[in-house]
């Protein structure tokens, strides 16, 4: 268990469960072997949660208030897919099984919940993730530091605001398709807010890197130009 302590230690973990009795039990258990853990017990603040906190790992009860478990969950991998996803019921359901398939959860746990086996299901989780690229090479020479959030171009070095550089990881992450507006937004926005103000961000990030960085394909969103 120690070496499990290890790895998750650096983690946050958020716990959406309508029963207060299970969230109590479950976030005193698991908060040996997390860095910090958050708990709900609605979808609706659940989510207001994880806009606002920097959360690795979700395990969510299907039946809990407002929406479904597996609706916030299909929510957030959205928002960050590298999220682990984990939904747990107390039903012996097959409907609710192959609405887990569905919706790409990384693990389903009947309850009552073995936390050995969730443990090391998380462990093995962050062990099948890539790692994170400290410095991505773009065109022209350019380079992101992810580590720094910087874009440095021979021995120029550019800092970028925290949603420079969150709009430019997000249009990396998805290098190979189209990013919508709403997309950028519901990922990096912690609000509603305006086409016009996401659209200044995307104009500020292109004037620090190369010329035609990000492309507009009109009408469906923009596109992180890499070659």
């Amino acid at each position: 268990m120690e070496k499990l302590h290890t790895k998750l230690q650096a983690l946050t973990l958020l716990i959406v469960e309508d029963d207060e009795s299970t969230l109590k039990w479950l976030e005193r258990i698991l908060s040996i072997y997390f860095k910090d853990v958050k708990v709900a017990n609605n979808a609706m603040d659940a989510f207001a949660i994880f806009r606002k906190e920097d959360i690795d790992v979700i395990v969510a009860d299907i039946q809990i208030p407002e929406v479904d478990g597996l609706h916030l969950l299909q929510k957030i991998a959205s928002v960050k897919p590298s999220c682990i996803r984990i939904v747990m019921t107390a039903f012996n359901n097959h409907i609710y099984l192959n609405r887990a398939i569905d919706a790409e959860v990384d693990f389903y746990f009947k309850k009552p919940i073995d936390i050995d086996e969730l443990l090391v299901s998380i462990s093995l989780s962050i062990k099948n993730q890539k790692k994170i690229i400290e410095k991505i090479k773009l065109k022209n020479n350019y380079v992101y530091d992810s580590v720094q959030k910087m874009i440095i171009n021979k021995n120029s070095k550019i800092n970028l605001t925290k949603k420079e550089s969150l709009l430019f990881e997000l249009l990396y992450e998805n290098r190979n398709t189209i990013v919508s507006l709403e997309y950028i937004e519901n990922s990096i926005w912690e609000e509603p807010t305006t086409n016009e103000a996401i659209r200044m961000v995307i104009s500020s990030l292109r004037k620090k890197l190369y010329e035609n960085s990000i492309k507009n394909i009109k009408g469906f969103g923009y596109k992180l130009c890499m070659s």
